[in-house]
């Protein structure tokens, strides 16, 4: 029981003491950057990175480091990291657009209907960790109400916690439905950026094939089905090609 109590206590201590070496680390990068010690700075988000840590702030203050570097292919993966975590951050989308300006190639979207476009934006509201926790919170909640509702006497007082408790049920059943969806469409839609200077779009994975077109690095790309070192991936245009698998770089 003691070894036990010891390993706890140790593996929280040690935790804890990642974390607080971590928030230095953090905390010195964003000084580097300030003084314009770019490759400092990129050296330490990195560390911290490799030591498991995963954020928001993170990826967004990397994304603004190699822009400052000018390396555009960098900084949109990392804002694009930073918008998975938080899809509805004002300051990722806006350094994001600005960046893509600096893009060669202008990739236009199919169009889509009003509808996706409105579901898309309230599921963009929050990320999968959020909807799941909001949902989740939501059900205990329910369960509350719903006992409450169990032992009281009077019909008002029963009605009107029955009432809530379907109101909050159906709200938690919402959230973690969307949740679920939004993490099976991120599993499912996986998506990477260019990185080679420039790039051939093939018909068919291998180098004797025709080249359809080329495009230039930081440009966006969804992936379709992988093949040994190729990829075929599609653009929001709609038009796909095949290309090599080590020109990009997966945004997971």
């Amino acid at each position: 029981m003691k070894n036990l109590v010891l390993i706890i206590v140790l593996f929280i201590s040690s935790v804890a003491f990642s974390q607080t070496n971590n928030n230095i680390k953090f905390k010195q990068g964003v000084q580097d950057y300030n003084n314009g010690d770019y490759l400092s700075a990129i050296s330490l988000f990195t560390e911290i990175i490799n030591n498991g840590e995963h954020s928001k702030q993170l990826y967004f203050n990397l994304g603004n480091t190699y822009y400052k570097l000018n390396d555009i292919p960098n900084s949109i993966y990392y804002y694009e990291k930073a918008l998975k975590l938080d899809p509805s951050d004002i300051d990722t989308l806006n350094n994001l657009a600005y960046t893509q300006n600096m893009l060669i190639d202008k990739i236009d979207m199919l169009p889509s209907n009003q509808l996706s476009n409105i579901l898309i934006t309230i599921s963009n509201l929050f990320s999968i960790n959020q909807w799941l926790c909001i949902g989740i919170i939501s059900f205990y909640i329910f369960l509350i109400l719903f006992i409450l509702y169990y032992f009281k006497r009077d019909s008002n007082s029963k009605k009107t916690y029955f009432t809530f408790s379907s109101i909050v049920f159906c709200i938690s059943i919402v959230f973690i439905l969307t949740g679920i969806t939004k993490f099976e469409n991120q599993q499912s839609n996986v998506e990477a950026i260019i990185f080679d200077k420039k790039i051939d779009f093939r018909t068919e994975p291998n180098y004797r094939s025709e080249v359809q077109f080329n495009l230039h690095e930081g440009t966006k790309v969804k992936l379709k089905e992988e093949l040994g070192d190729w990829v075929l991936v599609e653009l929001s245009n709609g038009a796909s090609g095949w290309l090599e698998l080590n020109s990009i770089k997966k945004i997971d």
